[in-house]
């Protein structure tokens, strides 16, 4: 009993902690909304992927460059009410560049990063939708039905919170915002992640 104790205490009290002071893999899920002329859409079933590198610029200071593929979601939505029907599917990805500039605080294992991202969005819509209203007597109809693939460079920025873990883990939670510009266009992208990684 004496044995196990000390061994849980030399655990607790050992400097192990896996501080980002090496190459790093990162994994989690995301969920992530855009803004496309003034409609918020929520977007399901978002993950990603991450691998990245530090610079030490001081004792508990880094600068990271990092690599990111972050498939955003997706959305459908299929409603049908006798002639009228509204089909629209939207799926959205990015894979980029982020510059972090990362502390830990009051030297503890929580540490607190400034996001700086450059990405290539990729935004893939479907809308099928035809209805039919009466005004005064007339019947007036309405369709639209159309596919487009937008394919764009914006910047993003953010904040993370993190802490480091024992056995070369780390968790964080991260808070996102992204723009392109697409024919004219501005779109949005809002992405919340929980964040798993491994430092070698």
């Amino acid at each position: 009993m004496k044995y196990l104790l000390s061994c849980a205490l030399l655990l607790i009290s050992c400097n192990c902690f896996a501080k980002f002071d090496g190459l790093y893999l990162s994994s989690g899920l995301a969920k992530s909304s855009l803004t496309l002329n003034g409609v918020e859409i929520d977007l399901d079933n978002g993950l990603f992927i991450k691998a990245g590198y530090p610079f030490m610029l001081a004792p508990e200071y880094y600068l990271i460059v990092e690599l990111e593929y972050n498939k955003l979601g997706d959305y459908e939505h299929h409603y049908s009410n006798g002639a009228n029907y509204d089909n629209t599917e939207v799926e959205a990805s990015s894979i980029g560049a982020n510059l972090k500039y990362q502390s830990y605080l009051f030297d503890t294992e929580f540490y607190l990063a400034s996001i700086l991202g450059v990405h290539q969005y990729s935004l893939d819509l479907m809308v099928d939708t035809y209805s039919q209203n009466t005004l005064n007597g007339k019947t007036i109809t309405t369709t639209i039905t159309g596919e487009n693939s937008i394919s764009e460079v914006g910047l993003s920025y953010g904040v993370e919170l993190g802490y480091s873990l024992p056995y070369s883990l780390n968790i964080a939670a991260s808070y996102t915002m992204g723009r392109i510009i697409a024919n004219g266009i501005g779109i949005d992208f809002i992405t919340s992640q929980v964040t798993l990684s491994y430092v070698f």
